[in-house]
């Protein structure tokens, strides 16, 4: 079950920073 919360966060955080960086591209 940690895991499966973990690989979430993860992806969760890696889903921000390219939101980010295209905002920031713009």
């Amino acid at each position: 079950m940690i895991f499966i919360i973990n690989f979430f966060l993860i992806s969760l955080s890696i889903l921000v920073s390219v939101a980010f960086y295209t905002l920031l591209e713009r």
